[in-house]
């Protein structure tokens, strides 16, 4: 089979996916398309089950069990930011799979990419850079597709750190967005959750000792 367009594999890194996760992966979903859209590394059931209504392959495995199969249909370029070379529209050909992270980012940032995946990856695979920020699931996501449609990557505008406001309240996000016509590539969505939601969920997390699954 030959896919006419990338498709965007997520390597779940986390041990659970969280609400917050989940809106980043629904977002990214939305950005190239249910169908361009892999999920690896899933443990629970219930969480696939959810997962499929925004990802058209949704696996326990990791994507690194599945790679030397994979290798032999497709180009792999995992997307790290700790790779040398910057992906570029030339990386891309009529079947390619893009893998980005699936981690809750740090900050500072502690290479989880490049000790969970690339480190463990086997040859003949690319690895590339989205430039020196640290970005979200779906912020990785929606440059990557940029690039596989033919744009640069210094043509597309960033923006390092973001404050989210609610009355006499804010909260200050530093990583890096990427910019489409003026405004940050962000979901409605994901700024209600960190406003509204996240407080309670990590309120939670603190009495229980583990953050909230989307099937909890």
């Amino acid at each position: 089979m030959v896919y006419a367009s990338p498709i965007f594999t997520v390597e779940v890194v986390e041990p659970f996916i969280s609400k917050w996760m989940f809106i980043e992966l629904s977002h990214a979903s939305k950005i190239v398309g249910r169908e361009s859209l892999w999920v690896f590394n899933v443990k629970k059931e219930c969480e696939r089950e959810k997962l499929f209504s925004i990802a058209s392959r949704v696996e326990s495995q990791s994507f690194l069990d599945k790679l030397e199969e994979l290798k032999r249909d497709f180009n792999i370029i995992i997307l790290d930011p700790s790779g040398t070379e910057e992906l570029r529209p030339t990386d891309f050909s009529s079947n390619t799979i893009i893998v980005v992270g699936g981690i809750m980012g740090d900050h500072p940032p502690r290479g989880r990419t490049r000790k969970e995946i690339s480190e463990r990856a086997s040859g003949g695979v690319l690895f590339r850079n989205i430039g020196s920020g640290q970005y979200t699931i779906d912020g990785a996501i929606y440059m990557a597709r940029m690039v596989s449609l033919g744009r640069p990557l210094n043509s597309i505008p960033v923006q390092v750190g973001l404050t989210l406001k609610k009355r006499h309240f804010e909260v200050y996000l530093p990583y890096a967005y990427p910019v489409e016509n003026g405004k940050v590539v962000i979901s409605q969505e994901e700024i209600h959750y960190i406003l509204h939601e996240l407080e309670e969920d990590e309120a939670r997390a603190l009495g229980e000792g583990k953050h909230p699954s989307i099937c909890d």
